[in-house]
C-alpha cells in the first residue's frame, strides 16, 4: 500500500507541475518544479506513515547532527567515485575525449543541480526508507531488496529508459542503494551517493545544457554497438559493491 500511495503522489506532483508551469515554460524550470513537488509529496506522505507507526526520521539516520552531515558528505564522495569508475568502463569500451560544452548555460547547471538533489531525496525516501523496512519485517530481506528495485526500474522505464539499460544499470543501482541502506541505515549517506552519481553523470556523460563537458567519441557507431557490454560491466561493478555491503551487513548484524 505504501508504494502505491507514493506512486500516486509522484504522479500527482508531475501532473501539478505540468499544470502550474504551463506548455511554454522553460524546460529546466519545469523539471525543477516537478522534482520539488514530487520530493515534497513523498516526504510528507512518508512522515504521515512514520507518525502513524510511532517512528522517527532518526530511525533512518535523518537528523541535524554532525554525524548525519558527515554521512551525507561521505555518500557524495562515494557516488562521485562510482561515476568515475563508470567513466573508465565507458572509455575502455568506447574511447572518447572531453570538450567544453558549447551549449552550456549556468542557469541550467543550477536548476539541474537542485533538481538532482530533490529527485534523489524523493527516490531514496520513497524506495529505501519506511517501505523497504516494512517489506523486510513482513517478507524478509530479499523482498526488501528486490521489490523496491523492480518498482525503481519500472518507473525509469516509464520515464523513457530502454529495457536493457533499465534492467542492467538502473536495476543494479537500485540493488546497490538498497544494500548500502541496509548496511548503514543512513538515508543521508545513500541519498548523497545517489545524488552525486546523477550529478557527475549529468556533468560528464549525459550532454545537455547543464553539462560542464561533452564526451566526443572517436567512433560513435562503435560506442553505440558496445552499449550492452558497457551496461553489463557497470552492473557487475554495482553488484560487486552491493555484495560487499550485504556481506558486511551480515557480519555486523
Amino acid at each position: 500500500m505504501y508504494f502505491a500511495v507514493i506512486a500516486m503522489a509522484a504522479f500527482g506532483g508531475t501532473f501539478l507541475a505540468t499544470v502550474v508551469s504551463g506548455r511554454h515554460a522553460d524546460p529546466d524550470l519545469a523539471w525543477l518544479l516537478k522534482c520539488m513537488l514530487v520530493m515534497t509529496s513523498v516526504v510528507i506522505l512518508t512522515t504521515v506513515y512514520l507518525r502513524r507507526d510511532g517512528l522517527l526520521w532518526s530511525r533512518y539516520g535523518v537528523s541535524l547532527t554532525p554525524q548525519a552531515l558527515k554521512h551525507c558528505a561521505l555518500g557524495l564522495a562515494c557516488g562521485l567515485v562510482l561515476t568515475l569508475a563508470w567513466i573508465v568502463i565507458v572509455a575502455c569500451w568506447a574511447p572518447f575525449q572531453w570538450r567544453a560544452n558549447p551549449t552550456l548555460r549556468w542557469e541550467a547547471v543550477i536548476t539541474g543541480t537542485l533538481a538532482s538533489f530533490a529527485m534523489g531525496i524523493a527516490e531514496e525516501v520513497g524506495y529505501r526508507s519506511y517501505g523497504m523496512e516494512r517489506l523486510r519485517q513482513d517478507h524478509g530481506f530479499i523482498a526488501a531488496l528486490t521489490i523496491p528495485t523492480v518498482i525503481f526500474v519500472l518507473a525509469h522505464k516509464v520515464g523513457g529508459v530502454p529495457w536493457l539499460p533499465a534492467v542492467l544499470v538502473i536495476g543494479s543501482s537500485g540493488l546497490l542503494y538498497a544494500s548500502l541502506m541496509s548496511m548503514t541505515r543512513s538515508l543521508p549517506l545513500v541519498a548523497g551517493f545517489h545524488i552525486a552519481n546523477n550529478l557527475a553523470q549529468d556533468a560528464l556523460l549525459r550532454t545537455s545544457d547543464g553539462s560542464l563537458w561533452m564526451p566526443v567519441f572517436r567512433d560513435i557507431t562503435l560506442a553505440e554497438s558496445h552499449g550492452p557490454g558497457i551496461w553489463t560491466c557497470m552492473a557487475l561493478l554495482n553488484l560487486s559493491i552491493a555484495a560487499w555491503a550485504i556481506k558486511h551487513r551480515a557480519q555486523t548484524a
